[in-house]
């Protein structure tokens, strides 16, 4: 009977997902679906509360990793604690096909009566709660020092003992949507074989060999989302984002009278569509593909502002775009064009949908 943790595996019974992901072109996002604590009646002896934590270190942030503190809990020996948690571990990130994602998940152990109180007063203003949200990047950023702090604190008054720590590790290239187990146990426990464990219908996990849950083991099960596009309000706190708007709108409100004044525009336009790709690909928090479809709507846009005024010169749908438009937009003609705004409006509405089935509209 084995100890420790298991490797993380994915769940072969499960729900189908609403989505799969697409490499380099769809957004995945980790959420923690649920988590269980178990501890034998003899484990270390005066035990008191467990901690549940994690952290998430990625190649979209090489430099730093984001830790929450998902939940502090008595402990309740010979008591499968679950943990009833369902929060995000990360953002909606691209699926690139050489990223990716290490989730690390720690139950500590807390021995001493004199932090009782002062847990006590973190649940009354549910910190915990706070302290496990992954609004965005920057956010992450100060909940992390926050909780860095605060366990260290709770370390300082009671003696601690890291129980085990579920690691996940995964190359965004073999990622898949859907359920992820990593489960194990600190003592001699029977595990179940990974073909025998599913997600039900109720989104539990269970051993149908026995048709039970798994009641001696700790475990995490991480849920994979995904969509096809971001929506517009992911952009609008980016500068590419609000140069390519605020040009688009000063020339959508610009009144011309003179061909020189068209070809001036035009100019302009073509020159801020270059800036604003340069500074959209230092963002490798979104795709390619979907800057370039945004690039496209505006230009579609535009163009039917800067038309001619003779409908007999404006461009067919057969007609060659400009070469600097080609390397900016990724296609060759005026069709290729309005067809890429197309299929990004059905992404996006797709997208829309997926969002409404997954509930994290406000997440």
């Amino acid at each position: 009977m084995p100890t420790g943790a298991s490797q993380p595996f994915y769940l072969q019974d499960q729900p189908s997902p609403r989505f799969d992901l697409k490499l380099d072109d769809s957004y995945f996002l980790v959420k923690l679906h649920d988590a269980q604590a178990f501890f034998q009646a003899n484990f270390l002896g005066k035990a008191d509360l467990v901690t549940f934590s994690s952290s998430v270190t990625s190649s979209f942030q090489p430099n730093s990793s984001t830790q929450s503190l998902h939940q502090i809990s008595t402990i309740q020996r010979n008591t499968p604690c679950r943990l009833g948690l369902s929060t995000n571990l990360t953002e909606w990130l691209p699926a690139g096909s050489s990223d990716s994602l290490r989730i690390n998940i720690k139950y500590t152990v807390l021995q001493g009566k004199p932090i009782q109180k002062f847990v006590d007063h973190i649940k009354q203003a549910d910190l915990v709660a706070k302290l496990s949200l992954r609004p965005d990047w920057a956010v992450a950023v100060k909940v992390t020092d926050i909780v860095g702090r605060l366990l260290s604190y709770l370390a300082q008054e009671g003696s601690q003992q890291n129980l085990f720590t579920l690691v996940m590790d995964f190359n965004v290239a073999d990622l898949k949507t859907g359920y992820y187990l990593v489960y194990g146990s600190h003592s001699d426990e029977d595990w179940p074989s990974p073909q025998f464990l599913q997600i039900d219908a109720d989104k539990r996990l269970r051993d149908k060999s026995s048709g039970s849950l798994l009641s001696r083991l700790s475990y995490a099960v991480i849920q994979v989302l995904g969509i096809k596009r971001l929506r517009q309000e992911e952009f609008r706190d980016e500068p590419w984002w609000l140069l390519l708007q605020t040009v688009k709108e000063h020339i959508l409100d610009s009144v011309l009278t003179t061909e020189l004044e068209r070809r001036q525009k035009i100019g302009e336009w073509l020159f801020v569509l270059k800036r604003v790709k340069e500074l959209a690909l230092k963002r490798h928090e979104f795709l390619l593909s979907e800057i370039q479809e945004i690039i496209a709507a505006a230009q579609i846009e535009v163009e039917t502002k800067l038309q001619p005024g003779s409908t007999a010169e404006a461009a067919g749908l057969g007609d060659e775009l400009p070469d600097d438009l080609q390397d900016i937009l990724g296609v060759e003609t005026e069709g290729e064009l309005q067809e890429l705004v197309r299929d990004y409006q059905d992404a996006l509405e797709i997208s829309q949908q997926l969002l409404e089935q997954y509930k994290l509209l406000g997440d």
